[in-house]
């Protein structure tokens, strides 16, 4: 069971997730559903529940394809990587001149 929430997420992501999507600005669209929310609370409320079951059941299929890829090499080359980027992250970060 995934536990974690979703980058973005205030409640089960469902919001950050169709702005993502979509590329659209995830605060408009959840001053929408709150709208949607005071005017019809129970469908509201049920095509929330709706959009987290299925997302939380897609990010789970997602999950599992990619855990079943992961090895030791690539866990080593991934953690490699985030070094080298935390790195230039740093270099970026001073601007002093050499």
């Amino acid at each position: 069971m995934i536990t974690e929430k979703p980058d973005g997420a205030l409640l089960a992501g469902v919001c950050a997730g169709i702005a993502r999507t979509f590329k659209w600005n995830v605060w408009v669209l959840r001053a929408l559903f709150i709208g949607f929310l005071a005017i019809k609370t129970l469908a509201a409320i049920l095509v929330y529940a709706g959009l987290a079951l299925l997302f939380y059941l897609l990010n789970s299929d997602q999950t599992e394809r990619s855990a079943g890829l992961s090895s030791p090499e690539l866990s080593e080359r991934n953690e490699r990587i985030r070094d080298l980027e935390r790195r230039f992250n740093d270099l970026e970060g001073s601007d002093s001149p050499d």
